[in-house]
């Protein structure tokens, strides 16, 4: 059991109380990266100091080591909405909180025909799953702006969710009808096509494209053709067109990495496709999960690595370094597995890595292969500057010092990093033989706080 799992767990709500007590802030720090890991302790509860470092990682290059924090705070640490909503502020700008509603609602009323401030608004009930509040909203968009699809897509959707399929074909029959040559209605008409006449859904794809060359959808449609057809270099040509030109259509690029795993046993290319479709959107799906392909492939290729770089020679300990998280994983497994006592420095680096994983593995590693010999070492940890080295320090503390740790563990409980609290209330649950007394000093730092 990890301490991730514990938020799960029915016990772990009883504690909540203790966890959630006010912060004073974050200490000032000149290094982005810096600042970003402090937040992150001390703001630990909150998702916005997650989303922070990950975004931190997606701008500097390392797109897995953000994926990796990601995926731990959307699977282990809060819930749908709160991730969702969190992601989509940070990663796309787009807030569909009280605030950004009352805002909207105030610039509607300046200009109750605006497209962009009226979509705004039925995307914000979308996004919040109130969906008889979009409905009036895309019903005002369609009036005023008949053309633009984006309101009769948006309202035939939430029929269709509704269980009123008629209604929501009616309504994207009708735009066909209206807008016969629009790039969508072609669009639309293709997709049709393909299920019953290929030679003349590629003819009318090839026409639209001339149209409408920037088409993402229109180059994606005209790959679909191609591959049914059996003709896959020229599929692949338009698959990738089609992701170039339609950056922000997570379907899209899900579909083209599927194209390049399934069809062409390109790896590497598919993993890149997929990495691109879960940062517009972490739920992207192409008959399976973006986030499934990238843990798999990511791992397939990680230990393709470590196995490559061990038989050439490279030592465990360099590996520990690599910018793959995965890669790093792999060595803390393998030198947990057959540890030497050389190895220990180099995985007590490890307890400042920004990967959750990563950390955890670290110190199971050191919990496992020392003893009261490390007792300097672990008292010098315990008064780190980085917090989530002292955080994880509770877990070497209890499992090392056992009663002995207790008093240390009650101060802890009184800090003002969430993290650092967080940690010692799972570094005593943890310890099964311990639980028992280590709940009973909780419940009364509990009582001491609510009293």
């Amino acid at each position: 059991m990890t301490p991730a799992s514990l938020l799960r767990s029915q016990r772990f709500v009883l504690l909540m109380g203790l966890l959630v007590l006010p912060s004073l802030g974050t200490m000032a720090q000149d290094d982005p990266l810096q600042q970003l890991r402090v937040d992150f302790a001390m703001r630990f509860l909150e998702p916005a100091p997650h989303m922070g470092l990950a975004k931190y990682y997606l701008d500097h290059g390392n797109r897995l080591q953000a994926f990796n924090i990601l995926e731990t705070a959307r699977r282990s640490r809060f819930e749908e909405p709160v991730f969702n909503q969190a992601f989509q502020l940070t990663f796309h700008n787009f807030d569909y909180g009280s605030s950004a509603e009352e805002s909207l609602l105030k610039q509607l009323a300046v200009d109750p025909q605006s497209a962009e401030v009226i979509f705004k608004l039925a995307d914000l009930y979308i996004a919040r799953d109130a969906l008889t509040k979009a409905k009036p909203y895309l019903s005002t968009g369609i009036k005023f702006h008949p053309d633009d699809f984006k309101f009769t897509s948006g309202l035939a959707e939430i029929f269709r969710i509704e269980g009123n399929g008629q209604e929501a074909e009616r309504l994207i029959k009708d735009y066909v009808h209206r807008y016969p040559e629009s790039e969508t209605a072609l669009a639309i008409r293709i997709k049709e096509l393909i299920k019953t006449d290929p030679a003349r859904a590629k003819l009318l794809a090839t026409e639209a494209r001339v149209k409408f060359p920037q088409s993402g959808e229109l180059a994606f449609d005209l790959a679909i053709i191609l591959q049914r057809g059996g003709k896959l270099a020229e599929a692949e040509q338009f698959f990738v067109k089609a992701a170039e030109l339609a950056t922000n259509s997570a379907d899209i690029q899900a579909w083209t990495g599927r194209f390049f795993f399934k069809v062409r046993n390109n790896k590497p290319r598919a993993l890149d496709f997929y990495l691109n479709a879960y940062f517009l959107n972490p739920h992207a799906y192409e008959t399976e999960f973006a986030e499934s392909r990238i843990r798999n492939l990511s791992r397939e290729f990680a230990k393709a690595e470590v196995e490559k770089q061990t038989k050439n020679g490279t030592p465990l300990e360099k590996l520990l370094g690599d910018s793959n998280p995965e890669i790093v994983g792999i060595a803390l497994d393998q030198m947990a597995a057959s540890w030497r006592l050389s190895y220990l420095e180099a995985v007590l680096k490890c307890l400042e890595h920004d990967d959750e994983g990563v950390r955890w593995l670290a110190t199971e590693a050191i919990k496992n292969n020392v003893d009261r010999a490390f007792d300097a070492k672990l008292k010098a940890l315990l008064t780190d500057n980085d917090l989530r080295k002292r955080g994880l320090a509770a877990y070497l503390a209890v499992h090392l010092w056992k009663r002995e740790s207790f008093p240390l563990i009650k101060s802890m409980l009184t800090e003002e990093s969430e993290l650092l609290r967080f940690d010692a209330v799972s570094a005593l649950m943890l310890e099964a033989e311990k639980r028992d007394a280590g709940l009973r000093l909780i419940m009364l730092r509990t009582n001491e706080v609510q009293g």
